[in-house]
């Protein structure tokens, strides 16, 4: 029975001013309920709006900090510090403790997360990492105006996260990265013995 109906009846039983009220007091109800669905959609998006605007100008201000430095700093010195910043990530993000051991499940993982591909070859102790074709993943780096240099902080991220999986030591080489003009980013991994 719909609306129109109940309202018939009721109206035919004496009941016609009861029925609108409570009516028109549902349909209000679901009406605010709307209404403040709607608004608070619009706070989150709101929201959102705003911290990607931060995310956005904080890679921009990273950028131009990077380019300040730059007559400051040597480049062993710079590199020094960004493969430090990049360890720092690797740690923080925790994936080399949780793939200990297991370098096929990491290879698995970040393939089905990044479409990163990976080549091991065990007997010479080299990891090949090939990115999917894609603007820099790092979120900090704004791709056109960062230094191409900032990729130290990916070597480093590498070198931590290779290190903890395999227990050893390891060397990173960048092959060819995003701020360097490529349109994806490939690593060298060497092992140590």
């Amino acid at each position: 029975m719909n609306r129109r109906d109940l309202l018939n009846r009721a109206c035919g039983m004496g009941m016609c001013s009861c029925a609108a009220s409570v009516m028109i007091e549902s349909s209000g109800s679901a009406a605010q309920s709307d209404t403040a669905e709607n608004k608070k959609l619009q706070e989150i998006q709101t929201e959102l709006n705003r911290t990607q605007w931060w995310l956005d100008h904080g890679a921009k201000q990273l950028a131009r900090l990077w380019q300040l430095l730059e007559p400051h700093l040597d480049d062993a010195k710079r590199r020094e510090i960004l493969e430090q910043l990049g360890r720092n990530c690797a740690k923080s993000i925790g994936w080399g403790e949780k793939y200990k051991g297991n370098p096929e499940g990491f290879f698995n993982y970040m393939n089905q997360k990044n479409g990163e591909t990976f080549t091991y070859d065990k007997e010479k102790g080299i990891i090949d990492v090939v990115t999917r074709e894609r603007e820099c993943e790092c979120r900090l780096v704004n791709s056109k105006l960062t230094p191409a240099y900032f990729c130290h902080c990916s070597m480093g991220w590498q070198k931590q996260m290779y290190e903890t999986i395999l227990g050893k030591p390891v060397e990173t080489e960048l092959k060819e990265s995003v701020l360097q003009g490529s349109k994806r980013c490939v690593f060298q991994i060497h092992i140590k013995a």
